[in-house]
């Protein structure tokens, strides 16, 4: 009988939709506070999920009364945890070996290399570390945490001046050095699982690094026959090729593409992607991948993948939180608008926090890339120039 433990993040998710077949056999613990949970075995909302042991604790002592068939997450930083425990008690999924190098960069960027370039790199353990890989590699350089999402914590030192003023930060034990990669940035979103295989590709509007310094950024979907999505779905491939891979899985790949015409491997995570990437694969393709991923997880069957070419496609841009109270205006007046949405959860004075960081966005769509960016951008210029101070700012 199914018996299937959650640990899960997503605030919006909703396990009673995505598997119904097995809503009174769910024990979900969450970081964040989820409706529709009457009909589950077991939920808590267990505050500080990912960072605290309790889901773990109670999932293990559960176990020992009634053997879980199932361990799923949807959240990437419980994705070791998840799989540590599933080896422990002899759960199928993906094992703590495979986690590891879809988690941690520099085990990451080893792995790939079999297979694709990927930008050199080194782990830092002291400022030695730092400035002997610049006296190797040169400026700029890109100095991150192994382990973090969301374009957190990253810079990206210029010269001297800027690692003179890196030096002068808390220094942390989880850091890695790369070299710059100048060129477009593109994602790969895919789930793969025995029988079935859906691949999809876009471009970032701009660097994900540039909403620190203010750029709005999205996606824009290629049209599947597009030559290029063709080229990203085979790097791709290669890139799968070099992994110990679960046997079903979400994936999203960051690659970049240099003005010499070279693909190079950014980062790969086994998961869904975020931002407004499964509401754009949902608009396009009709595929909810984080339902079609855990489905399959739990051994439950899924629509087949598209087979068709679609009509349209589709193209985002996040507004960022402009660090002052403003009011986002109404729905662009475009008839190529798919959806709108305010952030009304926002601070009056947020700023950015990591790429997700939004006031509000637009969904737009189009015939391709190149029409889906037009209009992008369209609805970013008529966003800001419609901006609201908000009453008493």
């Amino acid at each position: 009988m199914p018996n299937v433990a959650v640990i899960n993040y997503g605030p919006k998710s909703d396990y009673a939709a995505m598997l119904p077949e097995l809503a009174d056999v769910l024990h979900v613990y969450s970081h964040n506070a989820l409706a529709n949970t009457d009909g589950f075995a077991e939920y808590e909302h267990v505050e500080d999920c990912e960072f605290v042991p309790y889901a773990e604790l109670r999932i293990r002592e559960l176990a020992k009364k009634a053997p879980f068939s199932h361990l799923i997450t949807d959240n990437e930083y419980d994705l070791e945890r998840a799989a540590r425990i599933r080896e422990d008690l002899g759960i199928p999924g993906q094992s703590a070996a495979s986690a590891l190098s879809f988690r941690d960069k520099a085990v990451m960027k080893q792995v790939a290399s079999r297979t694709v370039r990927t930008p050199r790199y080194a782990r830092l353990h002291t400022i030695v570390d730092l400035t002997d890989f610049v006296a190797e590699a040169g400026y700029p350089v890109v100095v991150k945490p192994v382990k973090q999402g969301g374009s957190r914590d990253i810079s990206v030192l210029r010269g001297e001046e800027d690692l003179i003023a890196f030096s002068r930060r808390h220094w942390r034990e989880d850091l890695m050095a790369e070299e710059f990669v100048d060129g477009q940035m593109y994602h790969v979103d895919a789930v793969i699982a025995p029988g079935y295989r859906f691949v999809a590709s876009s471009r970032y509007v701009r660097s994900c690094l540039g909403v620190f310094s203010g750029h709005n950024n999205g996606s824009l979907q290629l049209h599947p026959e597009d030559k290029f999505a063709v080229r990203l779905e085979e790097f791709f491939d290669r890139v799968l090729d070099a992994f110990e891979t679960p046997e079903v899985s979400a994936y999203h790949l960051e690659v970049f593409h240099t003005p010499d015409d070279e693909l190079v491997l950014c980062e790969i995570a086994s998961r869904v992607g975020g931002d407004r990437i499964p509401a754009l694969t949902r608009a396009t393709y009709g595929v909810d991948l984080h339902a079609t991923w855990l489905r399959q997880s739990c051994d439950l069957p899924v629509p087949p993948a598209p087979a068709g070419v679609p009509d349209k496609v589709h193209g985002s841009i996040s507004i960022l939180p402009q660090g002052r109270p403003v009011k986002a205006p109404g729905r662009p007046p475009f008839e190529w608008v798919h959806h709108y949405e305010v952030n009304e959860a926002l601070a009056p004075d947020a700023v950015t926090q990591n790429s997700t960081s939004h006031l509000c966005f637009v969904i737009v769509e189009g015939a391709d890339l190149a029409e889906v960016e037009q209009r992008v951008l369209q609805a970013e210029a008529w966003l800001m120039e419609n901006l609201e101070e908000a009453a008493g700012a």
